[in-house]
């Protein structure tokens, strides 16, 4: 007998973190591709190329490869954008031939904060492995704050 695990419709995370810093050198950081080549994804990857087209409809994507030398690109269109306030964007793996696979949508909010700026990610449609996103965020911001501090 065959028994086979149900993927959930839906899953969402909410990741938080205070960063002594303000929200317009926050929100500048993140849609800058250049600095995004060094704070953007999980611990290990290698930043290969990136892009941010920061206005509603533009697209973003990110190229990267993990240390077995596999690549990755991610992409995605800019759904709304508030400056230094808000950004919801779409998020897709993209496989060799184009294919893309689930869409899920990210929404970061910037507000203002006795230490400089609350930052929350809202990452919602995730069908497959929520916990890697909650890790890849939780190092994204960790390098967010690094940067932030030099």
């Amino acid at each position: 007998m065959t028994t086979e695990t149900a993927i959930p419709e839906t899953t969402e995370l909410t990741i938080t973190r205070d960063i002594a810093a303000p929200p317009e050198r926050v929100f500048a950081l993140w849609i800058d591709p250049q600095a995004m080549m060094r704070w953007f994804g999980i611990d290990g990857m290698t930043n290969l190329e990136m892009a941010f087209d920061a206005r509603p409809g533009g697209a973003w994507f990110s190229k990267a490869r993990n240390p077995s030398g596999e690549t990755f690109r991610m992409v995605g269109l800019i759904k709304a954008i508030e400056p230094n306030r808000r950004i919801v964007q779409s998020w897709a793996h993209e496989d060799a031939a184009g294919v893309l696979g689930n869409e899920t949508e990210v929404e970061v909010l910037f507000e203002a904060s006795a230490k400089g700026c609350l930052v929350t990610v809202h990452h919602r449609r995730i069908r497959y492995t929520p916990e890697a996103f909650q890790e890849g965020w939780t190092q994204t911001l960790t390098r967010i704050e690094r940067e932030l501090a030099t």
